[in-house]
């Protein structure tokens, strides 16, 4: 019992919390909403049960004609009006829904906004995730329609049974009875559907992930160069099968829980009460047989409207269970950010014996690493593939929380600051750049421009990273859309075209400190030497650290760090390094060994000039 009324506390907390996003969105859709499907429902039962009684009742006692005739005008003219407002409602839901959308989704991007990048590394996270976004919007709108339905349909039963009573009471045990049995197994329906799709989160989010490897572009020639068509669709197949498998379980529940609510319908408050009615007419005393003939219509309609309020119950109970993905997603464990001190003009950046695990890792990324950044200072931190250089740099902007240790801005522990305020301090090009689907300039400023100002920045910003703004594939010029992906007219950068927008980035933003991790990866070594020479010449005066396994650029440093396997192993100039004769020496004969022998000859005298 207590269980129970748990669960029943529960689905109306949650439906509340469902309903009143859609009130946040729009104060009108939800009120208007929850009268009109309330209204409809309602005004049914007086003009199919009512009036067939009205009308029998009339015909029977010889009542005068015209009075009928004005009461059907009345009738008519309300069902007239139910129905304009249902029109009315339709249009203006149409208009409204958008912006139910808007509400929820800015809400859940607000909170992603606020994840840790540790929250990413976890399977279950993303579990929760997809769960919350599934169908979010549409289940908010779903529910406020239902719960309109719902009522209206409590309300039509409510008079439906008062008037079946006042024909005869016993009536009452053939609706009764279904009702009972069908809520009694309805709502174990619907948690065997809740179940039903928690246990199958994985699988959808691995078939969907196949899916998408498949119309995304980034994907494209790996899936042509390579035979991996066999893995991603065994991979697609094995979590269909497993969702099949799942879903068969618990729809065999569903289906015998279903069988259980309609038969006890179809049985009693369908046959059994027609034959009851039948009886009482051929056998019983009745003196009203119009009554009883009218009820045959009015129980067909109260039982379906029985049947509906049950059906509506249960589908509240179980969207409401569904809904609580999102509100778990939203509210559970999200305390109010604390307000935090900016920290300002950042000076410097002191990293004390840092150490940092992923969560679920059993070894640590990063070791016992210590350092100080200054402002104007140039830092290259160096090393091979899976050093942990990139791991690094994210906690330096505080990205990850160290797992040992402690990182100082400006003398203040990290914790302690404004992490966004911060942030907004760098300008960064990480190794996994993103180019979006809109125009170069929005791609260069990250934002709307504002006058020719903003333009003029975005072309100096290119410029300033090497990119070619008169490309013929700029038929809009800066206007143009990164992408062929909403606009057959748009741009589609190479890897070196796309890095160089990147780079744009941190030139148009004018930051304190600027970070550059692996920027030159797909630029020749003659474009990597260029676009470091700007990026030195132009962060005059600002903190520089570059991330490379590719030592050319190095040399620029006022101090290089060596990484490997987590560590930092060696540090110095270029010179104390090369003298030592250690990793960092080692990496870099190698490297130049390399380049002497793959370049062609016009480019030798100009790679040359990365170790003379």
């Amino acid at each position: 019992m207590a269980k129970h009324k748990k669960e029943k506390d529960n689905t109306f907390k949650q439906l509340r919390y469902a309903l009143k996003q859609v009130w946040d969105a729009d104060r009108l859709l939800l009120p208007f909403t929850l009268f009109k499907n309330s209204i409809e429902q309602i005004f049914y039962v007086f003009f199919f049960v009512y009036l067939t009684k009205y009308i029998f009742n009339c015909i029977e006692r010889n009542i005068e004609y015209s009075k009928l005739f004005w009461f059907l005008i009345f009738a008519c003219l309300g069902h007239v009006c139910v129905h304009f407002i249902c029109g009315w409602y339709e249009t203006y839901r149409k208009i409204k829904m958008p912006e139910v959308y808007r509400h929820i989704f800015h809400r859940v991007m607000d909170i992603s906004d606020t994840l840790e990048l540790s929250d990413y590394e976890s399977p279950e996270f993303y579990d929760r995730y997809a769960r919350a976004l599934d169908r979010c919007a549409e289940q908010a709108i779903d529910l406020s329609i239902q719960t309109g339905v719902y009522i209206g349909n409590v309300g039509a039963t409510i008079m439906s049974l008062v008037i079946v009573v006042m024909v005869d009471p016993v009536l009452l045990i053939f609706m009764i009875v279904p009702m009972v049995v069908s809520l009694y197994y309805g709502n174990k329906n619907g948690k065997c559907n809740y179940d039903r799709e928690k246990a199958i989160t994985r699988d959808k989010r691995t078939a969907d992930y196949v899916k998408r490897v498949y119309y995304e572009k980034k994907y494209a020639s790996e899936i042509r160069l390579f035979d991996i068509n066999s893995i991603m669709l065994d991979k697609q197949e094995r979590a269909v099968e497993r969702m099949g498998e799942v879903s068969l379980k618990y729809r065999m529940k569903s289906a015998f829980y279903s069988f259980l609510m309609k038969g006890s319908y179809s049985v009693l408050a369908g046959i059994a009460a027609y034959f009851y009615v039948a009886f009482r007419i051929k056998h019983g005393e009745v003196s009203d047989i119009s009554s009883y003939v009218a009820m045959i219509t009015a129980m067909a309609f109260s039982t379906d409207q029985l049947k509906h309020a049950v059906e509506n119950r249960i589908y509240l109970s179980n969207e409401s269970r569904l809904f609580k993905n999102l509100e778990e997603f939203l509210e559970t464990d999200r305390k109010p950010k604390e307000k935090k001190p900016d920290v300002g003009e950042i000076k410097s950046i002191e990293l004390q014996n840092v150490s940092f695990t992923y969560p679920g890792a059993k070894t640590s990324s990063i070791h016992d690493v210590s350092f100080t950044w200054n402002k104007g200072e140039k830092l290259a931190i160096v090393g091979y593939n899976g050093a942990g250089k990139t791991t690094m740099i994210k906690l330096i902007m505080g990205l990850y929380p160290v797992t040992e240790g402690k990182i100082l801005v400006n003398g203040t522990d990290i914790n302690e600051i404004d992490g966004d305020a911060y942030r907004k301090r760098f300008g960064t090009v990480f190794q996994d750049l993103q180019v979006f689907a809109m125009p170069l300039v929005e791609n260069v400023l990250m934002r709307r421009p504002n006058g020719q100002e903003d333009y003029a920045a975005a072309e100096k910003a290119l410029t300033d990273a090497q990119f070619d703004c008169s490309h013929p594939g700029l038929t809009k010029g800066l206007d143009t859309i990164v992408s062929r992906e909403f606009d057959e007219s748009g741009f589609i950068p190479s890897g070196g075209q796309a890095q160089k927008i990147a780079i744009a980035r941190v030139f148009a933003q004018q930051p304190d400190m600027v970070i550059l991790d692996e920027p030159s990866s797909a630029l020749d070594p003659l474009a990597e030497y260029n676009m470091y020479n700007n990026m030195m010449r132009l962060s005059e005066g600002r903190g520089v650290v570059f991330i490379s396994h590719r030592l050319s650029s190095a040399r620029m440093a006022d101090k290089i760090y060596m990484m490997k396997e987590g560590s930092v192993v060696e540090h110095g100039t270029h010179e104390a390094l090369m003298e030592s004769k250690g990793h960092y020496h080692e990496m870099f004969m190698l490297q130049a060994e390399n380049y002497q022998d793959s370049l062609p000859e016009e480019m030798l005298k100009g790679a040359e000039a990365f170790y003379e």
